[in-house]
């Protein structure tokens, strides 16, 4: 009889036990849905690191899905700011997002259904120990940490120093030296000598934007000082500079003429050394200043120009969310990104990159005295892409650089008269 007591309440107790662990792994990963929006989508350097990601999250937390509804933001199709745009007009916010910050964040905050991430790094000192503070500085809109920065980018002028080479040409550390490089091989090779597109303008306007009227001047927006670095790129076309139908081609077109060794320079970002770092003659340098430009030395465009937020209903409903930022923003995650491109936003440890492009990469931010963030992330953004879009009519004579500045000085007084 006692034998058979002890062995029902040894029955009891494995019931007990197995009844108490069922309960734990329920309460600790409840099955649920996590609605993702990142750019990580097509070519972008880092999507498929990004799918590796995702899937390895999945397999280590079945009873999560990863609705992964990443679209594209690079080329004419700008496909992630109206998606973000519409989930907030429609109050449906995804649970969370890698999105840009600077007046792309204004929207997000003034909506009220994201959270801020000042109360949970109070509950989480550990974690906010793990960014860089001048990362954090960017994440925040008026004083607030409205997202976590992720991966900052910088922009500059890539050139193929063996093509400069072949022709005997200074390499492009003047801007004298750039426009004698357009005029030779535009008419002395089959090279082009800048592989730039005139639809999509951002880091070419950007750099030579910065090196003409300088950090002050550019941060005055439309300032009568921009339609010099406007004359610039005119300078640049009537040297022969762009390729056929540089009005037409996508940044996708012109990267990979630059990649295979087609052109011999190209005003890029950080993003697309990994495509091309493997060719021992890439170089890249700060844009250089005209002669008549008011630029400072060592000031480039560089900027932690996006990062993570969450919404408020996601933080309400459970953890799950929360969790997979916080993996996301971890050193270990953060660093399988930063492998490619770019750098990091938190304290991490990465492999020294010494191919010679990542190498002139590294001592060009070094070397930096400023950084100055991306223009369209501090101007309205349709009065940038109108002003940015036509600059190929300054370049074709259609209208003046005055003429196109003051243009957008109208449509920008329009909008704010209308909010």
């Amino acid at each position: 009889m006692k034998i058979m007591k002890k062995i029902v309440a040894l029955f009891l107790a494995c019931l007990m036990v197995l009844s108490i662990g069922c309960s734990i792994a329920t309460a600790e990963e409840p099955k649920e849905s996590i609605r993702v929006i990142t750019y990580f989508a097509g070519s972008d350097t880092w999507a498929p690191i990004w799918k590796e990601v995702i899937a390895e999250y999945q397999e280590a937390h079945p009873n999560i899905t990863i609705i992964d509804e990443s679209v594209p933001t690079a080329g004419t199709s700008d496909v992630i700011r109206p998606k973000m745009n519409a989930d907030i007009a429609a109050n449906t916010p995804a649970d969370c997002a890698l999105y840009f910050n600077g007046s792309d964040a204004e929207p997000l905050y003034k909506s009220g259904l994201y959270v801020t991430w000042d109360e949970i790094f109070e509950n989480d000192p550990e974690w906010r120990e793990q960014f860089l503070p001048a990362a954090l500085e960017a994440g925040k809109t008026n004083g607030e940490i409205t997202n976590l920065p992720y991966i900052g980018s910088f922009e500059g002028l890539i050139y193929n120093k063996a093509i400069f080479d072949e022709y005997n040409l200074e390499y492009p550390t003047t801007w004298e030296n750039i426009i004698k490089a357009c005029q030779v091989l535009s008419t002395e090779s089959d090279y082009i000598p800048l592989s730039n597109s005139l639809l999509r303008v951002t880091a070419l306007f950007d750099c030579i934007l910065l090196a003409q009227v300088g950090p002050e001047n550019r941060a005055n927006h439309l300032d009568p000082s921009w339609a010099a670095a406007i004359d610039r790129i005119k300078e640049l076309y009537d040297a022969g500079a762009f390729p056929k139908d540089a009005a037409t081609l996508s940044l996708a077109d012109v990267r990979a003429m630059f990649a295979d060794g087609r052109a011999a320079m190209e005003f890029d970002g950080s993003w697309v050394l990994s495509g091309i770092e493997d060719n021992p003659d890439m170089r890249m340098i700060s844009c250089p200043i005209p002669a008549d430009g008011t630029g400072v030395e060592g000031a480039v465009i560089a900027d932690y120009a996006s990062g993570w937020y969450m919404s408020k209903a996601a933080y309400e409903r459970s953890s799950a969310t929360l969790d997979f930022v916080k993996f996301m923003c971890s050193p270990e995650t953060l660093s399988r990104f930063i492998a490619v491109g770019g750098y990091s936003a938190m304290k991490t440890e990465t492999a020294e990159n010494n191919k010679p492009v990542n190498v002139s990469a590294a001592e060009m931010m070094a070397a930096a005295t400023q950084m100055v963030s991306p223009t369209n992330q501090s101007m309205n953004r349709e009065v940038y892409n109108a002003l940015s879009g036509n600059i190929v009519l300054v370049c074709e004579g259609e209208v003046t650089s005055e003429e196109l500045l003051q243009e957008a000085r109208e449509m920008l007084a329009g909008i704010e008269a209308n909010q």
